[in-house]
Order: structure tokens, then C-alpha cells, then sequence
């Protein structure tokens, strides 16, 4: 019954073949788009955004005074009791 259909509508092996060559070079052209905007927004980002070479040591970095580490608690107290007294909205959670 599909062979019917097929000799219907007349596709000779050439057109068939045609037709395959058409996707192939349509896929290549493809994928070599896609790989060269691959490489230029690769270049784009590595010319934009330059990597910092140097950096703070660890130590200097991570040390905090004792003094910094509690003014820094007193204010999150202070900004969590000015959240609790506002008042609430309702809302819907599902």
C-alpha cells in the first residue's frame, strides 16, 4: 500500500539521492556556523574580560578583627527586628 503511494508521486532514486546530498551540505553548513560563533564569542569574552593575575594572599583576606565580627552581628540584629515589626503582606503559596 505505501509502495503505491510512493510510485504516486514519482521519487526516482536520483531525487532520493538529490534530496539526501541537500540535508548532508545543509548539516555541515550548519554545525561550521555554530562552531565559528563558538570561536568568536570565545575570543569576544577572553578580550573583554581579562583574568586578574594577582590576587590577596589568604591570610590577608580571611583575617578579620574580633571588633568587625561583632559591629557586623549588631547590625543584623538591628536590620532582622526592623524586618519583624513591619507588617506582614498576605500571600498566596502553593
Amino acid at each position: 500500500m505505501n509502495t503505491q503511494r510512493l510510485a504516486a508521486l514519482r521519487i526516482s532514486p536520483l531525487h532520493l539521492q538529490q534530496g539526501l546530498f541537500a540535508s548532508l551540505a545543509l548539516m555541515i553548513t550548519l554545525i561550521v556556523v555554530q562552531q565559528v560563533a563558538h570561536w568568536t564569542q570565545k575570543q569576544e569574552m577572553s578580550s573583554i574580560h581579562p583574568i586578574y593575575i594577582h590576587s590577596a594572599p589568604l591570610a590577608k583576606a580571611s583575617a578579620l578583627k574580633a571588633t568587625d565580627v561583632g559591629m557586623n552581628t549588631q547590625s543584623v540584629e538591628g536590620a532582622a527586628a526592623a524586618i519583624e515589626e513591619a507588617p506582614r503582606q498576605q500571600s498566596w503559596v502553593f
